[in-house]
Parts: C-alpha cells; structure tokens; sequence
C-alpha cells in the first residue's frame, strides 16, 4: 500500500520518476479550461461538462451558464451534495428556505435532499461551476476538522522548506 504523512498527503516512492502525469494511486491528471468538454443544452440552459463523473466516481464538475433575467428549475438531490462556485455574473441563490444574492467570484455548498435553485439577476451571462459529491465520511487520518487538517498541512509544507506566508 501507498503511505500518508500527517497531512494525508500520499508519499511518491523513489521508483515512482516513470509515472510523470499520473498520480500514485494510478489514474489520470483531468485539468480542463472552462472553455473545454461536452456542451450541451438542458432547461434553457448551456452546460459543459468539465470532468464527468465516469472519470472520477466519486464527483463531477460542469460549467453552467444562465442567460440574464432565467433561472434554473428547482431541484433536489437523494445521492449527492453540490458545491457552486459562481465565477461571472450576480446570482440570487435558492438554498432551503434561505437566499443570497451574490456577486462573482462565490461559493455556496448545497445539502443533500435540498430544495436549491439558482438565478441570473444580471444583465450578462451567469456561469457557475456546480461539483457534484456522492459524499461518504472523511477518513480520520485526514483530519477531523479543517483547522486539525490545515495545521498539519502547514506543518508538512514547512518541514519541505515551504514558509506558510510570504511576503
């Protein structure tokens, strides 16, 4: 098996220099530009799909963009969570009972089961990524909190000679 440091950071072998690309658990870098993937059209909507869920199994992530003054229906997931990440644009979000309306760039986290829907109030296009997560619970060696994860990150990355705050 591959072994992890505090951080949960997997540790690369000496033998693993022929792998360039890949990472240890043997699958594929996916790094796309937002203009890259699929397009395609659904309830008015203009999608592009930027890592599907086939490549990964656990997660998708696809570039939404909503012309001014539409609105995504209403929707709810039984299977996964989604984190949006509004990269142009203003949007009044529909999370639960509560609503937010905010400017580019945002993020906002959508529970399981949860009534959410988003709206273009702007007079430009919307574009938001959306990440679906089939969740399962974090192990605990990668921390139980943030903060427990964040300080043993800090502390593997000064270790390498990295200082956690430049100038």
């Amino acid at each position: 098996g591959h072994q992890t440091d505090e951080a949960g950071n997997l540790q690369a072998g000496a033998g693993d220099a022929s792998r360039e690309g890949q990472d240890i658990a043997g699958g594929s870098m996916i790094c796309r530009t937002l203009d890259e993937g699929e397009r395609f059209w659904c309830a008015g909507a203009l999608y592009t799909m930027l890592i599907p869920r086939d490549d990964t199994r656990c997660f998708e992530a696809a570039l939404e963009t909503i012309e001014p003054g539409r609105a995504t229906p209403r929707n709810a997931h039984k299977t996964f969570v989604q984190m949006y990440f509004i990269a142009d644009g203003l949007a009044r979000v529909h999370i639960g009972a509560d609503t937010r309306e905010v400017a580019a760039p945002a993020v906002a986290y959508v529970p399981l089961m949860t009534d959410h829907y988003v709206e273009n109030i702007g007079e430009s296009p919307l574009r938001y990524i959306y990440v679906s997560i089939w969740p399962g619970e974090i192990p605990p060696e990668d921390g139980t909190t943030w903060r427990e994860a964040k300080d043993a990150m800090v502390r593997h990355y000064e270790a390498q000679g990295y200082p956690s705050q430049t100038a």
